[in-house]
């Protein structure tokens, strides 16, 4: 009697229950099912990953969508066991999904099975979002955060393909975008060559990649392109100048900010918020309050994000140790925001062999 009481609660457990209605594919995903799917224990993994594959390419598609969407917006949702089921699923949009789903886990074991879908999956968008995933390890390996016997063979895979003339762009764009964050001369290199590549998406990662490098080598580079007739280059170009923290800048994307592409408009906004100032600020503060509703929200996002830095940086100043009060202004005078666009601003003028050390508590609050 006891077994039969505990296989009843297990098949009307609300995990249970909700797999039981996704796999009814006369029936529309409902939402609420989809909550009862996370943060499933060992035998409701297995039971999901025995039921899916059931199910229709188009139901399973909606579902791991639906459950990839959710995620990112509650991030009490729990479908990392799930999606990580998925990889090896027959639909490559599924893989794909899955793949996207799984951006923020950092588990040392995805390392394996994003190598083998990088190196010889036959979908190519799935490959370009597996060398877009593997990013993150390469930036933890640059942190000192991932053992170098970890990164090695997803630095050499990467450099592989962004090296490879025949390898599809979508994919070869990707592993440039996530070799980025090694600054070396080598990726220096990989990084012009993108910029100088024929096909004008490749020039789209290359900027990213530079603004992803941290390295003010590229500064008049991605400042001449804020004035690209492209929308798509303009927008990589004031993300990269967000990213270079480029006070130069500043100008032209206030400009930007009344780009006839919508998506530029929003970038060179975030980008202001990035770079921060006082005529950026002055900028924002004055969309936030008007009428145009995409816009204001953009500035108000962005003018949260100034002060969260201002909060970082008054921190990272202040001695608890020290009885004394010593105020330190963060913000430029008038004086010196003009001459920040009037001159070459110093600080965006740094070559990379004159640009000083910073301690590494600092770079962690940027």
């Amino acid at each position: 009697m006891a077994l039969e009481a505990l296989e009843r609660r297990r098949m009307f457990s609300p995990f249970i229950m909700a797999l039981n209605s996704l796999a009814d594919e006369s029936k529309p995903v409902s939402e609420a099912a989809l909550r009862h799917l996370s943060g499933p224990s060992r035998e409701e993994i297995r039971l999901f990953h025995e039921r899916f594959p059931t199910l229709s390419a188009a139901r399973r598609r909606e579902i791991i969508t639906r459950l990839v969407d959710m995620a990112e917006e509650n991030a009490l949702l729990d479908y990392v066991d799930l999606l990580r089921g998925c990889l090896g699923d027959p639909d490559a949009i599924v893989r794909r999904q899955a793949i996207e789903g799984l951006w923020e886990c950092l588990h040392h074991d995805l390392i394996a099975p994003l190598l083998r879908i990088l190196a010889s999956d036959p979908d190519s968008a799935v490959r370009a979002a597996a060398a877009t995933s593997l990013g993150r390890y390469i930036y933890l390996g640059e942190c000192d955060e991932l053992d170098e016997r970890r990164v090695q063979p997803i630095r050499d895979l990467l450099l592989k393909i962004a090296n490879d003339p025949q390898e599809d762009i979508e994919v070869a764009r990707r592993a440039i975008e996530s070799l980025a964050y090694i600054n070396t001369d080598e990726i220096r290199r990989l990084i012009d060559r993108a910029y100088t590549h024929g096909d004008p998406r490749m020039r789209e990662s290359a900027l990213f990649a530079m603004g992803r490098s941290a390295d003010r080598f590229w500064s008049e580079t991605v400042l001449g392109d804020l004035h690209d007739p492209s929308p798509a280059i303009r927008y990589e170009a004031a993300r990269a100048t967000g990213e270079l923290h480029l006070r130069r800048a500043v100008s032209r994307l206030i400009e930007l900010a009344d780009d006839t592409d919508r998506e530029v408009q929003e970038m060179a906004i975030w980008a202001l918020g990035q770079i921060g100032g006082k005529r950026a600020r002055q900028a924002l503060e004055a969309w936030a309050e008007g009428n145009d509703e995409v816009k204001a929200e953009a500035a108000s996002a962005a003018l949260e994000e100034i002060e969260f830095s201002d909060f970082s940086f008054d921190m990272f100043l202040f001695d608890p140790q020290d009885a004394r009060m010593v105020e330190v202004s963060l913000e430029p005078s008038d004086e010196e925001d003009e001459e920040d666009e009037d001159n070459l601003d110093a600080e965006d003028d740094l070559d990379e062999g004159d640009q000083e050390e910073w301690p590494d508590e600092f770079l962690d609050l940027l």
